[in-house]
């Protein structure tokens, strides 16, 4: 994958969990913990970060980072610039955006999100709900897509309009994304879309002009959102070993 940038954007503030990135995951800060996880198995990995804090860490710990401006409204307005000044330094083709709250992030997921970008220009991860109440709640994002075989997505919401749908064309979608470099460019100086700005989803800017090839596991990626999520995170750590 020497045609492929994977960064993984990382920031302290954040409202239900301030400085999250330095939370402990076995013993060590969550956005080095990540980056090890992902570093294990492929080259060309940066933090993109916007912290002071994280940037003496990142030095302390020789952990490569690119530092962005802290008005970004979005991770992929960061993923953006990071490339942007990547570009002057390496070449690359295709961006791999793992999130810095997901210890568990498997090298299959990410190199099945990058096979997709020979054929399409975006590329995420999306699973089966657990049960009914799971769908029905905001906070998990749906994706349409169109058929199981080679599913593309049709729609994201965060509102459930189909109940019979669910896992039959109906997914989880999970926030980890794969683009070609000149795509993502584009994509980030494009206005936001009406809809995005309601529903507070990103992708459902490039929908109209552009397929968002879907790939299928078989289940959500354990993330860290609150408290309880690290502890989860930790015993399952200590449980395995």
């Amino acid at each position: 994958m020497n045609d492929t940038v994977i960064l993984i954007p990382v920031r302290l503030k954040a409202t239900r969990f301030p400085n999250k990135p330095f939370a402990k995951i076995a013993d060590i800060p969550m956005l080095h913990y990540v980056y090890r996880a992902t570093s294990k198995f492929f080259s060309n990995v940066y933090l993109a970060i916007c912290d002071d804090e994280i940037m003496d860490y990142c030095n302390e710990n020789n952990l490569p980072y690119i530092y962005t401006s802290p008005s970004h409204l979005s991770g992929t307005d960061r993923i953006g610039e990071a490339v942007s000044i990547l570009e002057k330094k390496i070449d690359f083709k295709f961006i791999i955006n793992v999130q810095g709250d997901m210890p568990f992030i498997q090298k299959e997921y990410i190199l099945s999100l990058k096979e997709k970008l020979s054929q399409y220009k975006m590329s995420t991860l999306a699973c089966p709900f657990k049960n009914k109440i799971e769908a029905e709640t905001p906070s998990k994002v749906k994706v349409e897509v169109s058929n199981i075989m080679n599913p593309v997505a049709l729609d994201f919401s965060r509102i459930l309009i189909d109940p019979s749908k669910i896992n039959k064309s109906i997914f989880h979608h999970i926030g980890v994304y794969g683009y070609q470099k000149e795509f993502l460019k584009n994509y980030i100086s494009q206005k936001p879309s009406k809809r995005e700005l309601e529903e507070k989803l990103e992708q459902l800017r490039v929908l109209k002009n552009t397929k968002i090839s879907i790939t299928l596991i078989e289940q959500e990626i354990l993330g860290v959102d609150t408290i309880e999520d690290l502890d989860k995170v930790n015993r399952l750590l200590q449980d395995n070993e």
